[in-house]
């Protein structure tokens, strides 16, 4: 099925970016604001942003000028009796986005599929006010949209096999990589990158290492581009401290996803990174600086830890390196690795998907499970029974996958 004639409700940052990839790629978008000021500079942003792209020569005028006209701004949600996708994008509450999708289903022919953006709530719930919830699926972009090549589609309990392929389809008609994911808490990328900024978090808590040694370990040893601080200033504290937040609850409170306190007394603080010019770094001078300290505590791993560590970081492929960095690695990579094989062994996708939406969503060097291959099931298995055993919680027990 074409999507040629879409909506997107909602103007915002993720709207605006949704409505400009799509008219773009040759469909008509019905942009949908409560507020005239919001879509009045939704238009303008996505007039600026063409226009970039012409002068980089990645568009002609001729083909900015038809995409821009291509954008129909309207304060209702209606006028939509031939839309063929709408694509949500208003703010992260329930009761919120329930109204909209109540709306949506009186003003949109049945056959038309109906998607929600949410990176936090359950796509289920969403459809509840939906009399056909099979028409309801989640399609979860990245921002920015027209930028990040990674799109999560996601299949709830009772949408359709079909709805969920027009929603995979219209993402790679647009240029963007699909995944396929069941409706679960964080989906894919939200839920396997906890382990990326938790981990980091604890060992910074545990006085093991500060914010730039932290970051610096797992760009030099792991070859990520940004380490977990850097990135968490980047996002914004508020917004990545609000998505552990709520994946912890929406997984019973399972000690893996326990937001930290250190992240949450900033965020209390209103120090979220970079948009306020403070966070885990200070970014005031010409350089960024660490802005949070670390109360430096002596740790002593056990011969069998410190065995396992060592297996891990040679076989992950890290350079040489002193105890602590290894460690340092260690945690945060094994963290990352064990989430994505709880969520293959739960079903929440298939292996690949997992891997690719790590890669194309977070730009992680490998996909973790390949990662896991290459270092091998038993050493990665090993590393976290030892590191189990230092906790009384049981947050580092390995996936079913690599016992």
């Amino acid at each position: 099925m074409n999507t040629n004639n879409i909506a997107v409700i909602g103007a915002g940052t993720m709207g605006a970016g949704i409505a400009q990839l799509a008219a773009a790629h040759g469909c008509t978008v019905h942009l949908i604001d409560l507020s005239a000021e919001v879509l009045a500079k939704a238009v303008a942003d996505i007039r600026k942003r063409y226009a970039r792209s012409v002068e980089k020569g990645r568009m002609s005028t001729e083909d900015a000028d038809a995409a821009i006209a291509r954008i129909r701004t309207s304060g209702a949600i209606a006028g939509l009796d031939d839309v063929e996708l709408v694509i949500e994008a208003v703010v992260e509450r329930l009761d919120v986005k329930h109204a909209v999708f109540a709306s949506l289903e009186k003003a949109t022919p049945p056959s038309a599929v109906l998607a929600t953006n949410t990176s936090s709530l359950s796509v289920g719930r969403i459809a509840e006010r939906v009399s056909d919830p099979s028409r309801v699926i989640g399609m979860h972009f990245f921002n920015p949209a027209p930028v990040m090549p990674l799109v999560e589609v996601i299949a709830a309990k009772e949408s359709s096999p079909e709805s969920v392929s027009v929603g995979f389809d219209a993402a790679r008609a647009w240029g963007k990589v699909p995944v396929c994911a069941k409706d679960t808490p964080g989906f894919i990328v939200n839920r396997v990158a906890r382990g990326f900024y938790l981990e980091a978090l604890r060992l910074l808590g545990e006085g093991v290492a500060g914010v730039d040694e932290i970051d610096l370990v797992m760009r030099t040893h792991g070859k990520f581009r940004m380490g977990p601080f850097e990135l968490m200033d980047l996002v914004g504290l508020d917004v990545n401290y609000a998505v552990s937040a709520s994946v912890h609850e929406r997984m019973d409170g399972h000690a893996r996803f326990a937001p930290h306190p250190i992240q949450r007394a900033l965020v209390d603080a209103g120090s979220l990174g970079r948009k306020t010019g403070r966070g885990f770094y200070d970014y005031s001078g010409e350089a960024p600086i660490p802005a949070q300290g670390v109360d430096r505590q002596s740790f002593e791993l056990t011969p069998l830890l410190s065995e396992t560590v060592l297996a891990f970081t040679v076989r992950s492929g890290a350079p040489t390196a002193g105890a602590t960095e290894q460690y340092v690695f260690s945690r945060i990579l094994a963290a990352i690795i064990n989430e994505a094989g709880f969520a293959y062994s739960q079903g929440v996708a298939d292996s690949a998907d997992i891997d690719t939406a790590m890669q194309k969503g977070t730009n992680y060097p490998k996909g973790p499970l390949a990662w896991a291959d290459e270092i091998g099931h038993e050493t990665v298995a090993g590393v976290l029974r030892r590191m189990n055993e230092m906790v009384t919680d049981g947050r580092y027990a390995p996936a079913p996958l690599f016992v």
